[in-house]
């Protein structure tokens, strides 16, 4: 049943008009070795993620097409990364890593400036110290940081929580106080020319720490995320988040973010979630779906074809 009206929703929701052009700052990679190690069995819905990375990149890349996905922030093993950017032949991707501690994939910062140099790191993230016990503020990750400082490389970091079970599992160190977009703060202070956004604002359990950083660090923008779609709750929170980032006058610092993980059909999901919002106007939802990410990463902006 659940699916069915899942279903149903794809071929009603943004189907009524023709899509935006979106660029997707959230999007995750994988490969054979690491695909489904962090994700549980079956989402919120009960729905099971596709069976392996190939056919997550297939039903990923299928999705793009069909909702006008025209870049999209993928993060992922340096591996699956280079994986999806060998097979866009849209050029699409735009290479990020997905890092939980700075030493994952025997990373050092003379390798890390070495990918940046060669392209193969465009986006520093998503960031998870959340989930290694650390915070981005803290002694190990500023090597990096001060790197992409000196590049002018985005940093995207994951902020609020994160799978319970995963403190139980792969993710020992994590805990839910990690996730405060506040302690991110002294990251802004340090690096003022640093362009960074806080994925998925906060969660749901700091939201309004997330817009408090945003009045006072005018060059901060957040993503969406997760909050998009992962279960209705979620959304409502998102939905009070929004409606006060429009009241206080931030909504051109707010970027599009699926976050499908192993779900392709999330990218949908978050499409005709946000595409529902009737208190957004349609300006305003251009500008979080599209506009406000090609400011972000300064892309030249055509006008729109709706």
């Amino acid at each position: 049943m659940v699916l069915g009206c899942l279903t149903v929703w794809a071929l009603t929701g943004a189907g009524a008009q023709a899509q935006m052009r979106v660029i997707d700052m959230h999007i995750h990679s994988y490969s054979g070795a690491d695909f489904g190690e962090r994700e549980p069995a079956t989402d919120h819905y009960g729905v099971k993620g596709a069976p392996d990375a190939e056919t997550h990149r297939l039903e990923s890349f299928a999705a793009f097409e069909q909702y006008r996905i025209e870049k999209a922030m993928v993060s992922g093993n340096p591996e699956s990364v280079e994986a999806w950017a060998a097979a866009d032949a849209h050029q699409r991707i735009i290479r990020g890593i997905l890092m939980f501690h700075p030493d994952d994939y025997g990373m050092d910062t003379l390798r890390f400036e070495r990918l940046i140099r060669e392209g193969k790191i465009e986006v520093f993230g998503e960031l998870g110290p959340y989930y290694s016990g650390t915070t981005l503020s803290d002694a190990v990750w500023q090597p990096y940081l001060r790197i992409c400082e000196k590049y002018d490389i985005p940093v995207a970091v994951h902020t609020g929580g994160g799978d319970p079970g995963g403190t139980y599992s792969w993710a020992p160190k994590a805990r839910l106080a990690l996730g405060d977009p506040y302690l991110v703060e002294e990251v802004l202070v340090r690096y003022p020319k640093l362009r960074l956004y806080l994925m998925h604002a906060g969660g749901e359990d700091w939201p309004e720490h997330a817009l408090r950083l945003m009045a006072y660090y005018k060059h901060l923008y957040i993503d969406l995320g997760v909050m998009l779609w992962v279960e209705p709750n979620t959304q409502r929170y998102t939905s009070e988040l929004l409606r006060n980032i429009k009241e206080a006058g931030y909504l051109d610092r707010v970027l599009f973010g699926s976050d499908q993980m192993i779900w392709p059909y999330a990218i949908g999901m978050s499409v005709d979630f946000l595409n529902s919002l009737d208190f957004l106007t349609e300006a305003e939802k251009a500008g979080i779906f599209y506009d406000n990410a090609a400011r972000f990463l300064r892309l030249d902006t055509p006008k729109r074809n709706n």
